[in-house]
């Protein structure tokens, strides 16, 4: 995420926070008094994200294993110069994720209480954004300059998370929090176009953290929260040979997914 994105979502957490009081309770009264007390509630949540990779990549093709392995069965005279030969030169890569754009997440809320400031909550949900890939490339046999290529990959999301939150103390109708947990996402997404390039698993597990606000309106608690989700997963895989897709398909030594959402929940 860049900083104009990060900085965006800060200031639209902030605003929002900042007015709630004056919509969200009438003056002296304390809403939904009882409401933390319930063993079980429900609700669901609405929300914007952006989506990341953390990207690492190989200096040079040739240093991937998988072509290395590939080109030394195909030829037994095999050296990084074959290799530079059969690609004309066009060795040289580096791939970045850019324009990195808003995406929509929507899903349900189950929270049980497990103490007084301390909640189990469960938020199956739906994400949908996309990434954009750029490739750079050096000709190592000519001069004209570096080569571009972009390559677009959406996603489709299954969300499974599962947290706890630890709250602070109630001040009238508003009550901070954090939250820490894990998710399992599964990319439903068609990916036929995006794995001409490049080959990614599609399921993943994540470590999420979150700051949030709750706001205790007259009828329902609104809460605005930012989620930072972690990719542990390296979810590159090269499973085929290199004639099969673009010699910058082979660049990357490992992808991790990072997403950046921004939620409201109504319970």
């Amino acid at each position: 995420m860049n900083a104009t994105t990060l900085k965006y979502y800060s200031f639209l957490l902030l605003l929002v926070a900042g007015n709630l009081p004056s919509f969200g309770q009438r003056k002296g009264f304390d809403n939904l008094t009882h409401f933390d007390d319930r063993k079980l509630h429900f609700g669901f949540y609405l929300g914007v994200n952006t989506m990341d990779y953390r990207l690492s990549n190989f200096n040079d093709i040739h240093e991937n294993p998988v072509v290395k392995q590939q080109m030394a069965l195909n030829n037994p005279n095999f050296s990084p110069a074959t290799l530079a030969d059969k690609y004309r030169g066009k060795y040289s890569y580096a791939a970045e994720v850019y324009q990195i754009m808003p995406g929509f997440t929507v899903g349900g809320v189950i929270n049980a209480r497990l103490g007084r400031d301390f909640d189990l909550r469960f938020t199956p949900g739906m994400s949908l954004g996309n990434r954009h890939f750029k490739f750079i490339g050096v000709n190592a046999s000519e001069t004209q300059g570096d080569s571009i290529t972009y390559l677009f990959t959406p996603s489709a999301y299954v969300d499974l998370p599962l947290g706890i939150r630890y709250k602070g103390f109630r001040h009238r109708n508003l009550r901070p929090y954090i939250y820490a947990g894990a998710a399992y996402r599964q990319d439903l997404e068609n990916k036929s176009k995006s794995e001409s390039v490049v080959h990614l698993r599609r399921g993943g597990g994540y470590a999420e953290l979150a700051l949030g606000l709750d706001s205790y309106l007259e009828y329902f608690r609104f809460t605005a929260e930012f989620r930072f989700s972690y990719g542990l997963n390296n979810l590159i895989r090269h499973d085929i040979g290199p004639d099969h897709i673009p010699y910058y398909g082979y660049i990357f030594k490992e992808i991790n997914s990072n997403i950046f959402t921004l939620i409201f929940y109504f319970e």
